[in-house]
């Protein structure tokens, strides 16, 4: 048998037990073996065959050329860890999934920007604040045509969580939008070119009773598989 593609997922040091424990189950259920990466060990020397930069905190917005917010805790360290990461895995065409957050950090990387609050941006984007109504509210999330994204959920439509205050303003370089919401809010971007580089800005861990959402990791686990083949 194949040995099982190393999936490496981003994590805080601290908090997120519960996403913690969703981010492992959706790996090991689409084949992959999940190796939790913080920016307190030596992810510098970390192999890995795909990964996922998950969801968190705001990333530092200097980062795209805005002013930080006062009084809030951004995760320096953990930006830097995921810049590093993401430049490794596109030196070495290592699949990529960015979710939230990880969504947005590979458009900044890319020379996009973000929105810093989505509410002060678009009309009707009031929405739940509790983290468990957050998780299961539900919106309408649409698919663009020819793109990874369809070819993996294979629907034009669907319903999708909101645990963002955030969003993708401009998309950064060799990047396309894959998903938008009716008030023109970006759900998701992908890169134009072959190297499988995926975001969304929802969080299907938190959706793995629909197969549609498992075959996010699926495909992510599947190119993984691909590309050592190929080595």
């Amino acid at each position: 048998m194949a040995c099982k593609p190393i999936v490496a997922y981003t994590r805080p040091i601290k908090k997120g037990r519960v996403a913690n424990i969703a981010l492992k189950l959706a790996i090991w259920l689409a084949g992959g073996i999940p190796l939790k990466l913080t920016s307190s060990m030596s992810y510098q020397t970390v192999e890995f065959d795909a990964l996922v930069l998950s969801g968190g905190t705001d990333i530092f917005p200097e980062l795209y050329n805005k002013a930080p917010k006062k009084n809030y805790q951004y995760d320096r360290e953990r930006d830097d860890m995921e810049c590093f990461l993401f430049k490794q895995a596109k030196k070495n065409k290592t699949p990529v999934l960015g979710i939230c957050r990880g969504a947005q950090l590979i458009n900044v990387f890319q020379g996009g920007d973000l929105h810093e609050d989505i509410s002060k941006v678009f009309e009707k984007a009031q929405y739940p604040s509790g983290v468990l109504a957050r998780i299961f509210y539900r919106k309408k999330a649409y698919i663009k045509p020819q793109t990874q994204l369809k070819k993996i959920l294979k629907k034009e439509v669907i319903s999708v969580n909101s645990m963002h205050t955030q969003a993708v303003n401009k998309i950064g370089d060799n990047l396309k939008e894959n998903a938008h919401e009716k008030n023109g809010i970006i759900q998701g971007e992908e890169t134009k070119n072959k190297h499988f580089v995926l975001g969304v800005q929802f969080h299907p861990e938190y959706m793995l009773y629909t197969k549609r959402m498992r075959r996010i990791f699926k495909e992510l686990v599947a190119q993984a598989r691909a590309c050592k083949n190929e080595a």
